[in-house]
């Protein structure tokens, strides 16, 4: 990261260490099974128990209840959404504030079970592909093996090539994460898949092209809510297509 202000870089504040699966202590089976580990923390009385629908839909890859459920009305009275449970937030007993961790966002849980299909359609329901992103990379963190954002957390996990694609497209920023050629000969990076690699660092090097970008800024104007709307406009099927990734 360049030092000084920069029209494309984030502002240097300090926040606390990001927690993922991979960070939870080792006396919770959070790593073995998040599911059941989300709802013994989080799930107080039965009836949260319909917060944590989203998350088990993209734990064990359940795309049609997916798709059922960020087209429902009842499930947004929970004040869930694509991103992640706000209710979570305020119950999270760890050392970091839950908006800092990528454990309650669903576009994390699917990438970390390597769900493509479920990361996709979050992606399209307006899920943020640099979520967690609150602050510069935190170096200590990376040292530590935590992952600072999405686009990490993918690399991290050894995910397919198609998870990175997905991200850039949806926007993410591929300068957030610090990462460089060595990665592959780093004994803490073994999992990285070296396609997914390649095309990371070609994103880093490269500018996005304009046409890409006004996809980008088109969709966050709109809002993930209205994003469902983009089918009926008035306007040429290829556009419409090009708004929702579909082309």
């Amino acid at each position: 990261m360049a030092d000084g202000p920069d029209a494309d870089e984030p502002p240097s504040i300090r926040f606390p260490p990001l927690i993922t699966v991979s960070d939870l202590p080792a006396s919770t089976p959070a790593g073995r099974n998040l599911k059941e580990w989300l709802q013994e923390q989080f799930c107080d009385k039965p009836l949260e128990q319909d917060d944590m629908r989203l998350h088990n839909a993209a734990y064990v890859g359940d795309l049609d209840t997916l798709r059922n459920l960020l087209q429902e009305d009842s499930f947004r009275l929970f004040n869930a959404d694509v991103d992640m449970d706000h209710q979570l937030g305020p119950r999270l007993i760890l050392s970091a504030r839950t908006l800092n961790t990528l454990v309650v966002c669903p576009l994390y849980i699917s990438a970390a079970y390597h769900h493509l299909q479920c990361f996709r359609v979050l992606l399209r329901a307006g899920a943020q592909p640099d979520f967690n992103y609150t602050g510069p990379v935190c170096h200590e963190a990376l040292a530590r093996g935590l992952a600072s954002c999405l686009l990490d957390a993918v690399l991290r996990h050894g995910c397919d090539v198609a998870f990175v694609h997905l991200l850039l497209d949806h926007g993410a920023n591929p300068a957030f994460v610090s990462w460089g050629e060595s990665e592959l000969q780093a004994p803490n990076r073994r999992k990285v898949e070296p396609e997914a690699l390649k095309v990371f660092l070609e994103a880093k090097r490269n500018p996005r092209r304009l046409v890409h970008l006004c996809r980008i800024r088109i969709r966050r104007t709109m809002g993930k809510k209205r994003l469902n709307c983009i089918s009926s406009l008035p306007l040429p099927d290829p556009i419409k297509n090009f708004l929702l990734h579909q082309n």
